[in-house]
């Protein structure tokens, strides 16, 4: 599951693009940026847009079908910092003007292995990917994945992307941010 909210992610910063800031814990969006965040926990995924001037819309998507969230509930979860993670080993770095990129990682045993990647690109472009997949058997796995600073265009291709959500919802998230297709 992580590697395919991290793939999400790093397709999002690449599109057209688009400047886009990680949060840190406690942190508020980018002036004129858009904030978009994704919490799975097992099959069931949450999304949440925040728009530059505050408001939040979020659809949950579980066991094949979606809706949009009550206000407060958007609210409530973009407004939770991202959880917290274990010390996570860095096994790869790479900085270079401009770029940087930290990806750490637990070898898969008994409890699971789990995962973070940090990419800032010009000082302006950054993405938080955090990922634990439960050990064999077990029921934890989560994935969270926030982006900041996302432009429009970015936002309509994160919403139109997600599978999970159905045609309906998508257009109900569109509309409540006013960016209809």
């Amino acid at each position: 599951m992580r590697w395919v909210i991290a793939a999400l992610a790093l397709g999002l910063a690449a599109c057209d693009g688009a400047a886009t800031r990680v949060e840190t814990d406690g942190a508020t969006p980018g002036a004129g940026g858009y904030t978009i965040e994704i919490r799975a926990l097992e099959d069931t995924q949450s999304y949440i847009v925040t728009a530059p001037d505050g408001r939040v819309v979020g659809a949950r998507a579980a066991e094949g079908a979606s809706a949009l969230m009550e206000t407060s509930r958007a609210q409530a979860l973009a407004g939770e910092p991202p959880p917290e993670g274990e010390d996570i080993p860095e096994v790869l770095s790479l900085r270079m003007p401009g770029f940087d990129m930290s990806i750490g990682a637990t070898k898969e045993n008994a409890e699971g292995d789990h995962g973070s990647v940090n990419l800032q690109i010009g000082g302006e472009q950054n993405i938080m990917v955090r990922a634990n997949e439960g050990g064999p058997g077990e029921a934890d796995d989560t994935a969270f994945v926030r982006i900041t600073g996302a432009d429009e265009q970015a936002v309509r291709d994160f919403i139109n992307d997600a599978d999970e959500l159905s045609p309906d919802v998508k257009t109900q998230m569109l509309a409540a941010l006013n960016l209809g297709n």
